[in-house]
């Protein structure tokens, strides 16, 4: 049986019996050691004892020197490191290689590990200082969180620095786009009672769109929120973090006293947590930095020379555009929200904010509203309030009255075509209506109302020949491009636009810059002085072609 497992064991035996006066042999006999082992150790143990100090770390075992590949190469290997200090160890390899070297890339690597000087320490980079008010700093990080009553999921973390109190705020949201960018801000805005004069930002596309050269190219959606709020953004120059260190130094204490060691139920729950955090511990804390003065106490200075709020607050939602089915539901980020029958098959403009949707008639009235649902559930909202009917299980969709309304809002011979239907086929009129009016998908309102007509003047009623119809005569059309044609309109309403932009084929056949120069002085005498005239512009003219200035 093995009397000891290590090497502190075998020691601790070997001192022991010496001390009892056993003899070598008798102790490399009991131990299972040769007689050699023994004197070794109780030789270095006295040695130990009388000329070195104990120690608890292990000693670093004493090995003859063996001869290496590199012993004939250590010169220019420091020369090569003395020349070009940052060189790396793939390139002192091929090198040596080259010079004669047969031995392999390893060696060279931890070669230059040990030989290579240490790079000297690097000063921390300054910071601008600046005074109350003047400047703050905002970012995002993301995180993912383990709840313990939701599914594991990625949260944004919005961040808001005060430069000069360190005063900070934080918000979650589920994506780091610029209504969400928005939307931290005014929450922010209202917190602090005001806006800092201006405020950096990284490159970010929902504040910087690009960079032409050293110019940034904001986006100018921001640009009308930052003049709603009266401050300026700063854009951060590309790979320098250093440039807003506040708010990087934020997220490290928002990850160290705030996320380590808590759970969260769900993102409510931790929006709840998070509040309490930033009242009674972030907001309590001194500034790291001189003045190392409390937070608070440095705000109570600050908040006065802050931006005044305007009296309303900038509306950040978003705004779309959706197709109501047959059934009355609009979609959105994988659920759907319910909306009246009267509007079935509508293109319907909607508003989303950060916690509820609102649905819009074609007047801009509002015809629904809901409380948001987490995104991809697959959930139909609100069937219960806007259909109250379907609820009690009395149908399964729109009846005729209700779709009556529909084909009467359509157009010319829209709602001649359902009284004509109901009267050929009572029976088969609701069914027939609502597959009629799910063409408005892929067709526009004018051309189902002409197919419409069409169909009634030869008595096909079926939606299948009013679909025949459609392909044959209509031009298939999409959402986007209702939208974009919307849009347009607008624009050019807005702008007071009234002519239509020329034709480019018109500017192929003018002639080259050169020859319309030499046909002039050819053809054109030069006209005296006095019957000289100032040049009109296009629009002083009344020509459609637009001026150089404006192009």
């Amino acid at each position: 049986m093995k009397l000891w497992n290590t090497r502190e064991e075998l020691v601790a035996q070997i001192v022991t019996l010496a001390c009892q006066g056993v003899s070598a042999r008798a102790i490399a006999r009991a131990l299972g050691v040769s007689r050699n082992t023994v004197r070794k150790l109780l030789a270095e143990h006295r040695q130990a004892r009388d000329t070195e100090a104990a120690s608890a770390l292990p000693r670093k075992p004493r090995r003859a020197p063996r001869p290496s590949k590199l012993d004939d190469f250590q010169a220019k290997i420091g020369e090569l490191l003395e020349r070009h200090p940052d060189i790396t160890a793939q390139r002192v390899f091929e090198d040596l290689r080259a010079a004669g070297y047969g031995g392999g890339y390893t060696a060279v690597k931890e070669h230059v590990r040990v030989v290579r000087p240490a790079p000297p320490p690097k000063a921390s980079q300054p910071t601008p200082e600046y005074g109350p008010a003047e400047m703050a700093e905002s970012d995002w990080s993301p995180y993912v969180i383990e709840f313990t009553h939701a599914p594991r999921s990625m949260v944004q973390v919005f961040a808001y620095t005060l430069n000069y109190s360190t005063r900070k705020h934080f918000a979650l949201y589920e994506r780091c786009d610029i209504y969400a960018l928005m939307d931290g801000h005014v929450a922010t805005f209202e917190r602090f009672g005001g806006a800092a004069w201006a405020c950096k930002y990284d490159g970010q596309k929902a504040v910087v769109l690009g960079w032409e050269g050293k110019q940034p190219i904001f986006n100018p959606r921001y640009l009308v929120f930052c003049a709603h709020y009266e401050f300026r953004p700063v854009a951060c120059r590309p790979k320098h973090p250093n440039d807003k260190p506040h708010v990087e130094r934020a997220y490290w204490e928002f990850d160290r006293s705030f996320i380590n060691g808590r759970s969260f139920r769900d993102v409510p729950d931790m929006r709840g947590q998070l509040l309490g955090w930033e009242d009674g511990i972030a907001d309590l804390r001194p500034r790291r930095r001189a003045p190392k003065r409390a937070r608070m106490e440095l705000f109570a200075e600050e908040q006065p020379l802050l931006r005044a709020l305007p009296r309303h607050a900038y509306d950040t939602a978003r705004v779309a555009y959706r197709h109501c089915s047959i059934d009355g539901y609009v979609p959105w980020n994988g659920n759907r929200y319910a909306v009246p029958y009267d509007h079935i098959t509508d293109i319907l403009p909607i508003r989303i904010t950060q916690h509820e949707l609102l649905v819009y008639a074609a007047d801009f009235s509002c015809v629904a509203r809901h409380e948001l649902v987490p995104r991809g559930a697959g959930q139909d909202i609100g069937g219960g309030v806007y259909h109250p009917r379907k609820a009690q299980g009395h149908h399964a969709g729109a009846d005729l009255d209700q779709l009556r309304g529909t084909f009467d809002g359509m157009g010319e011979g829209a709602g001649a075509f359902l009284d004509a239907l109901c009267a050929v086929s009572p029976r088969q009129a609701a069914h027939q209506a609502r597959c009629i009016l799910l063409l408005r998908e892929r067709f526009s309102t004018t051309d189902l109302c002409a197919a419409l007509r069409h169909a009634q003047a030869f008595g096909a009623f079926e939606h299948q020949s009013v679909e025949r119809i459609l392909a044959a005569r209509g031009t298939p059309r999409r959402l986007a491009e209702y939208v974009s044609e919307d849009l347009t309109r607008r624009v050019v309403l807005n702008m007071g636009v009234t002519h239509q932009p020329r034709d480019l084929a018109e500017y192929d056949r003018l002639p080259l810059a050169g020859n319309l120069t030499s046909r002039t002085e050819q053809e054109e005498p030069p006209c005296p002085e006095s019957s000289q005239t100032p040049p009109t512009t296009s629009s002083s003219s009344g020509s459609d072609e637009p001026s150089r200035s404006s192009g």
